[in-house]
């Protein structure tokens, strides 16, 4: 008995199924609860320090932190609203309206290849919404640095005046 080679497939099944490709989830809620996120924080240590905080949390990347909402319009992904409401913990308000150094100092949670670039903006935003810093234009100088692996990922930002 001959068989054509789509009849030895649909005997093995074979072709059969659709392939069927799992609906990432664009938006995916964090699962740690903000006020559980360990870390510390300092403000006033020396007088032209404005905040000194470590934090284990990765910083959501510029490419998840705003989503579309239709219409032409953006929203904040839960992840930015977790990482503002993780960082409202650690940072005094105190409205400052000059001009800011910033040190920032981020270990991964994993290997994965991150442009640390994408981190910056996020950070900006929280110190602004936090109320530390007016707006993100007083930042006169930034440093950016990567550390080794950490197991939760690790933050470390330090605010000073100039």
């Amino acid at each position: 008995m001959r068989m054509t080679v789509a009849e030895v497939r649909k005997l093995q099944g074979v072709g059969n199924k659709p392939a069927s490709k799992k609906k990432r989830n664009p938006d995916p809620a964090p699962t740690i609860p903000p006020n559980l996120v360990k870390g510390f924080a300092s403000d006033g240590l020396f007088e032209d320090d404005l905040l000194l905080c470590e934090i284990e949390i990765v910083p959501p990347s510029v490419n998840n932190y705003w989503l579309d909402s239709g219409k032409a319009r953006k929203r904040l992904s839960k992840r930015a609203k977790h990482f503002m409401a993780v960082m409202k913990r650690f940072i005094s308000p105190c409205r400052y309206d000059g001009k800011v150094s910033v040190n920032v100092q981020f270990a991964p949670p994993d290997a994965k290849v991150r442009d640390i670039d994408n981190i910056v903006k996020p950070i900006f935003d929280s110190l602004s919404k936090c109320g530390l810093i007016l707006d993100d234009r007083q930042v006169d100088k930034l440093v950016v640095e990567r550390l080794p692996v950490h197991k939760n990922g690790k933050l470390i930002i330090s605010v000073k005046k100039v």
